[in-house]
């Protein structure tokens, strides 16, 4: 995992354009975030915990989750919430002026849990995910990250890498 971080620092961008994105649109977007994760957090206890009543009764036109893997969907449910109170963290240290290390740590955890869940039902492991997704980001920033690579990408050949 040491490499994958390595490797992951050297097709991130580190820019960091506060003047593009306001402090307002910021706080507005996780509080939403983070309302929605809470929202999902509750259907999660309800569908996977039993815990509580059905909301609302009625179908959705062609969407139906009945039949699918009940662990994938669980994962998704997981990794969706443990993600809202990660954007939670982020309203917290807006406020606070520092992010509370401890929380972000568990919370990570929590999404490696998730992911773990996953991992199994795809039959992969991080080892493996983390290979494929460097390589992807290798070929799609050959040397480092610029901003013209990230926004014109060969998808082509980064479907062929994920794949194989």
């Amino acid at each position: 995992m040491k490499k994958y971080l390595a490797e992951s620092e050297r097709t991130a961008s580190n820019n960091y354009f506060t003047d593009k994105v306001t402090d307002v649109e910021v706080k507005e977007t996780f509080e939403k975030f983070s309302t929605i994760g809470e929202t999902l957090d509750n259907q999660k206890r309800r569908l996977f915990y039993g815990k509580g009543n059905r909301l609302v009764d009625g179908d959705v036109d062609g969407f139906s989750i009945e039949g699918l893997n009940g662990n994938i969907v669980h994962a998704i449910f997981g990794l969706c919430t443990e993600a809202g109170e990660i954007s939670e963290a982020l309203l917290k240290a807006g406020e606070l002026g520092g992010f509370d290390e401890v929380n972000l740590k568990e919370e990570a955890g929590d999404l490696l849990w998730y992911l773990a869940m996953l991992f199994r039902e795809l039959d992969t492991d991080f080892t493996e995910v983390a290979t494929t997704n460097i390589n992807k980001l290798k070929a799609r920033f050959p040397e480092k990250f610029t901003k013209e690579k990230a926004y014109v990408r060969d998808l082509i050949t980064e479907r062929k890498i994920l794949e194989d």
